[in-house]
């Protein structure tokens, strides 16, 4: 319960702060919120490293959050600018893939390392790896002549959200968001316990796993970006959520390796096929001037759906066994392939 609560706090921080930091970083400008989400992030990992005690992870986990709360809005609003016409798919599908290179290669470094250093260690040379990246976005920023006009818009909150609330796709795009993090919260919260204690994996093995979903996750990426500027978003979306009960499923049937090790692919098949999708969806049916505060929006639906699940997973977990919350997360993705039906494929805003 205190593992999942200390888990939510991310998603209940961003979730109070990712609109107004998005609005935020329409009026002083997108790109100066990167560096600073970069040296923020830092920060967090040294400051979990030298945490004495558990308390200590609560202002921290805020902290963490309050930094990162505005980097998917703004990067996303960033790429879906920079995007060529026709190839909003495409371009949004090879940004993503940058998470899903994160996500491949993070839990195969981790796999590495943690049979050499402690936690504290993992976690100051994790703390490295954001400051990387600040020379190569400095020099694009410098260099990109599209840099200025993306930034200072002056969007209205209300108007913005008001046009959100009033499309039946966004609607539908927010419940099948809710739907997928509200369940991801339960593998994120849950399967590295069940799989130590219950299946009896080490925890390099278990990392290996979560690396193997990484992989598939961002191999799938490219190839849904251009499935979605070719055949629209409806089957997509229904395979992603299809493919996400039959690896929930399997998680909860099975102690085998191999048959876990599926499960991972396909999951990570279902994930990178998701969010692609979603996010094309979104700055296909989002105005220009509304499309910070349009992607906070969604990426706050994904934060409570990621705090309700990781609270809702430890709840659970006091009267039921593991196996059978994750029967349950497939019944629930299960309703996501059938919201896809209600999706309008025209009247598309210019």
């Amino acid at each position: 319960m205190e593992l999942g609560t200390i888990i939510s706090l991310l998603s209940f921080t961003a979730i109070t702060a990712k609109i107004p930091l998005g609005i935020l970083s329409e009026k002083i400008g997108r790109w100066p919120i990167i560096p600073t989400v970069a040296v923020g992030q830092s920060t967090s990992l040294l400051l979990y490293s030298v945490a004495p005690n558990t308390a200590w992870f609560y202002p921290i986990r805020i902290f963490h959050a309050l930094t990162l709360a505005a980097f998917a809005p703004t990067a996303l609003a960033i790429t879906r600018d920079l995007a060529p016409p026709g190839k909003r798919g495409d371009t949004i599908g090879k940004f993503l893939t940058s998470f899903g290179i994160a996500a491949m290669l993070g839990p195969f470094l981790c796999t590495f390392l943690v049979d050499y250093v402690d936690y504290p260690r993992l976690f100051q040379i994790a703390a490295i790896i954001p400051l990387l990246g600040l020379g190569p976005f400095l020099l694009i920023r410098h260099k990109s002549p599209q840099a200025s006009s993306t930034e200072k818009r002056n969007p209205s909150l209300l108007n913005s959200l008001k046009k959100i609330v009033s499309s039946r796709n966004l609607l539908i795009l927010t419940y099948l968001r809710l739907n997928f993090s509200f369940t991801y919260a339960f593998l994120i919260t849950l399967f590295a316990v069940y799989a130590e204690n219950n299946l009896l994996l080490v925890p390099s093995l278990i990392a290996l796993l979560f690396g193997i979903g990484g992989t598939t996750n961002t191999l799938s990426r490219i190839p849904s970006g251009k499935l979605a500027d070719k055949i629209g978003y409806k089957w997509p979306i229904v395979l992603a959520f299809t493919i996400l009960t039959l690896a929930y499923f399997t998680i909860s049937e099975t102690a085998n390796i191999y048959l876990l090790i599926l499960a991972m692919i396909l999951y990570g098949i279902a994930h990178g096929m998701r969010a692609v999708t979603e996010w094309t969806m979104l700055a296909d049916y989002t105005p220009s001037e509304s499309a910070n505060i349009a992607t906070a929006y969604l990426s706050t639906i994904f934060n409570i759906g990621s705090a309700l699940g990781a609270i809702t997973a430890g709840a659970l977990n006091i009267f039921l066994n593991i196996p059978a919350i994750f029967k349950l997360a497939s019944i629930i993705t299960l309703t996501g392939a059938f919201a896809v039906a209600l999706i309008q494929t025209s009247n598309k805003p210019s």
